[in-house]
């Protein structure tokens, strides 16, 4: 199995052990525990430490580094002589750190333990307190005492942002993990 680590990338030859657990075959869980994240449920080749999931986030926000080269930075501390020798998992990183932000995203809005229960349209959006919201921030007969005009939301886009590169060349094959149920 190929381990992704916050040292570089390693491979390590893994054998499942019997452990308590209603299916010996979901060893992905198993890998969980162990806070290595598979990159597949079926059969994981490629286990992510929780640590590099970390640090990928962290170094997309504060350093705006790409993905491509977080992945070559662990191939460099890998095998800084030839980098290139390294094996690949440039894709399973990109999906991982997806899953990983939607799992978590789904756990801080309450849904991570329940899997029977759906977030539903917008159940994934943080609350705006400034927004006007009748019950929450405004009287419950606010119509009486304001204008409707004096009252209203309003969506403001930032034309400042440049967000040329996130153009999709195919969207058809776009994978939405939380369609229409948060933001962005």
């Amino acid at each position: 199995m190929t381990i992704v680590q916050t040292q570089g990338i390693c491979s390590h030859e893994v054998s499942v052990c019997n452990f308590p657990g209603p299916n010996p075959n979901d060893w992905h869980i198993y890998l969980l525990r162990q806070r290595l994240f598979p990159a597949s449920i079926s059969k994981p080749k490629t286990a992510f430490t929780f640590d590099v999931l970390d640090h990928f986030l962290i170094d997309a926000l504060e350093c705006k580094t790409s993905d491509m080269n977080f992945y070559q930075k662990l191939k460099r501390f890998t095998n800084n002589a030839f980098p290139e020798g390294v094996p690949g998992g440039y894709r399973e990183l990109m999906r991982v750190s997806w899953l990983c932000r939607d799992l978590e995203h789904l756990k801080w809005f309450g849904f991570g333990h329940d899997m029977e229960q759906d977030p539903g349209e917008g159940g994934l959006s943080l609350f705006c307190p400034a927004c006007p919201q009748p019950g929450v921030n405004l009287p419950a007969d606010w119509k009486v005492h304001y204008d409707r005009d004096t009252i209203m939301r309003q969506y403001v886009i930032d034309g400042n942002f440049p967000a040329q590169h996130m153009k999709m060349n195919k969207p058809e094959l776009d994978v939405a993990l939380s369609d229409g149920k948060g933001y962005m």
